[in-house]
């Protein structure tokens, strides 16, 4: 399992790939998790002019090391580069607000278990619009050293 961990690398494909040709059995399921570059937060921080697009590198995301934004798309592009069969995707969690806002909130009565469970429910239907992706993967075809 790779939590929040492939935005960090400089060549995450690299190790997809040394995950696949190496450590990962005929039997095992990688689980890969990213945060999402395509959330409504992101998004809107866009529209507001805080980022120039969703997949820029916030600063805040540079201080903590993160060298590429994710998306469904690109996050599925990079695992069968490596080689990894991808058996399924989706997301976790919608999020409309930033991780700060969210912090504010939390401390409050304003956020309910009903509305944390009915964003998390909304997740379930809207993968591209969730705070994080993620695939499940298994072993695909070892590719050739280039």
């Amino acid at each position: 399992m790779l939590t929040h961990v492939l935005e960090h690398l400089d060549d995450p494909v690299g190790l997809l790939k040394r995950i696949n040709d190496e450590w990962l059995s005929g039997s095992g399921r990688l689980f890969l998790v990213c945060p999402n570059a395509n959330a409504p937060s992101r998004q809107i921080a866009v529209k507001m002019g805080l980022i120039s697009h969703n997949t820029a590198i916030t600063p805040s995301e540079a201080e903590h090391g993160h060298k590429i934004t994710y998306t469904l798309d690109t996050l599925e592009r990079d695992a069968k580069a490596a080689g990894l069969k991808v058996t399924h995707r989706s997301g976790i969690f919608f999020k409309a607000l930033a991780n700060f806002q969210w912090d504010r909130l939390l401390g409050t009565d304003i956020i309910s278990p009903e509305y944390l469970e009915g964003c998390y429910q909304l997740g379930q239907e809207y993968p591209d619009l969730c705070a994080s992706i993620f695939l499940v993967c298994e072993k695909g075809k070892r590719l050739r050293k280039s």
